[in-house]
Parts: C-alpha cells; sequence; structure tokens
C-alpha cells in the first residue's frame, strides 16, 4: 500500500462523512443559500471551526458557474484550500541536521497515545541511529511495561527508574547515560497529564528544566501527542500546554477513528505549531509524516 492509499484508508470515517453529504447537499440543486448552509453544517460537524468554514464557504460562493453536476468540483476546491492553510505545518521531526544527542520529550495528556507512538517512531528512526527509550512516568508500573515491550521488540536500549522516583530525576540520569554512550536520540516518555491540572504541568516543567542542565536548548524537542477522537478539544489542550512548555510539534494519533478528522485543520489554523506525524491506524508502520496534500485530499475523498 502506498503512502496516499494509508491517507485514504486511514481518514476513511472523516472522508465518508464528508464527501458523502457534502455530495447529498449538492445533489440535483444549484448552489443557493439553502445547499451553502447545508454544506456549512456539514463542515462544522466534522470540526473543522467556524473560522475555516467561514473560509471554505465564501471560496465556494467566489466561484461561478457552479451546479449540481459539479459536486466533485466543489470537493476538490475544499480540499485544495485545506492544502493551503496545512502546508506551512508540514515539518519533518527527524532531521540530518540533529545534534547528538537529540531529547524527544514526549508530552499530553492521558490516553493520548503518547507510549504507543514512541513505540512506532522507534520503527520509523534509521537503524544506524542509537536510541535509549527514557521512562519517566514513575507511577504507573504498567506504563513502563508497556514502554519496555515496545524498546524490547525493536532492539532499542531503555532506562527506568525506582517505582514512584522523582520524574524529573529519572529523566536527568537518561540525558547523563545518553552523554556518556553517546546516543543519538533519547526519547523520554511522561505520564498521562490533565491538561487542567497546575500541580501537574508544573512537574512537566521540572522534567524539561532538568534536562536543559545537562543538554542544550537545541537538541530539545518537545513534542505534544494529541487524541484526534477528541475533536475540537484538542484546541482547548494545546492552548493549556503552549502555555507552560516550549512545544516543538505535535503528533496527533487515532485519526482513524473519527469521523471529526477536521478538528486537525482547526488546529492548524489556530496555532502555528509544526504537525510532525499523524497516526492512521494501531500497526507499528500506522504512524505517518504528516502530509498537506495527502491529508486534505484524502479527508474529502479526492483520489491522487
Amino acid at each position: 500500500m502506498n503512502i496516499f492509499k494509508h491517507f485514504q484508508s486511514g481518514l476513511k470515517k472523516t472522508s465518508n462523512f464528508l464527501s458523502t453529504n457534502i455530495i447529498g447537499a449538492l445533489k440535483s440543486k444549484k448552489i443557493d443559500q439553502e445547499t451553502l448552509d447545508e454544506i456549512e453544517t456539514i463542515l462544522l460537524s466534522s470540526d473543522i471551526g467556524l473560522e475555516v468554514t467561514n473560509h471554505l464557504i465564501q471560496k465556494i460562493q467566489s466561484t461561478k458557474n457552479f451546479k449540481s453536476e459539479n459536486a466533485n468540483s466543489v470537493l476538490k476546491l475544499l480540499a485544495n484550500e485545506l492544502e493551503l492553510i496545512l502546508q506551512p505545518r508540514e515539518k519533518p521531526l527527524l532531521t540530518s541536521r540533529d545534534y547528538q544527542p537529540t531529547i524527544l520529550l514526549f508530552i499530553g495528556v492521558n490516553g493520548s497515545g503518547k507510549t504507543t507512538t514512541i513505540g512506532k517512531l522507534i520503527n520509523i528512526i534509521p537503524n544506524d541511529k542509537k536510541i535509549l527509550v527514557g521512562a519517566c512516568d514513575t507511577f504507573r508500573a504498567a506504563a513502563v511495561d508497556q514502554l519496555k515491550k515496545w524498546t524490547k521488540n525493536q532492539k532499542v536500549d531503555f532506562h527506568q527508574g525506582s517505582l514512584e522516583q522523582d520524574p524529573a530525576s529519572v529523566a536527568y540520569n537518561v540525558c547523563q547515560k545518553a552523554q556518556k554512550e553517546q546516543y543519538d536520540y533519547v526519547i523520554i516518555d511522561t505520564a498521562g497529564r490533565l491538561s487542567n491540572n497546575t500541580n501537574l504541568l508544573n512537574q512537566l516543567v521540572k522534567i524539561k528544566s532538568v534536562i536543559s542542565k545537562k543538554i542544550n536548548a537545541d537538541n530539545i524537542k518537545t513534542i505534544l501527542v494529541l487524541d484526534g477522537t477528541n475533536g475540537s478539544n484538542m484546541v482547548n489542550q494545546v492552548e493549556t500546554f503552549g502555555q507552560s512548555m516550549n512545544i516543538s510539534g505535535l503528533i496527533i494519533t487515532k485519526i482513524d477513528g473519527t469521523a471529526k478528522g477536521g478538528a486537525l485543520i482547526s488546529v492548524a489554523k489556530k496555532f502555528e505549531f509544526p504537525i510532525h506525524f499523524v497516526g492512521l491506524g494501531e500497526k507499528a508502520e500506522d504512524l505517518h509524516e504528516f502530509n498537506a496534500k495527502k491529508f486534505s485530499h484524502s479527508m474529502l475523498g479526492i483520489e491522487e
């Protein structure tokens, strides 16, 4: 399966909802105000957001001579407009210019998919790179075990502290080991944080502060993992974490599990953070670099 097919498959729920309903709204009608209102409701129902929806409706209005037989033309117009919005958010997480060691600090709320995403990311990092994974969720043995299983399967090194050890001290020890043993990438998993819990957010700030004492700031990338099934609530999470942490970029998981993939558009429009990867399934190979064209066209059911 090529990459475009992966995006099509992963966005099938969103695509089915949007394309089917938009085509239905245009069936045997000219594009009058009633039709535009119906399309507006469809777009908003996919969590695309009011600002982007208004922009898309205006684009349809400004294009002359659309009639019922132009349903596919409308879908292509919408896909192209979404691609323009998403294009600036494309940015690889892993580059040939990464310094040694590069720290990838994973943050996010409970259940966002951080640990699974780390496992998938290990699968993407080139085999010639030396990887160390650190478990800083020291209060949940099950989380440590899950991460340890991923690293064992992928044959990369793993470091954990003792149960209930200060997560920041574990992070410090991980970075110390990485410097001493010359690792290329250090991936640090943290406990799930409720984004409105100040004390827990402060603990994340402490972890990053401790890392910064060992590693140059240019070598540290703070990755916020968002659960795509949370819809528009992702916007609130980015706002809250962004106030406390210097976020480097986003990974949005579980896009395949929702018909509200439009929420990614809302996030991309509101924030300038890069979207590095999207999760389009449960398998190790189902984490894909974000691609504006593939995402927007798959979302509207447009063939490659």
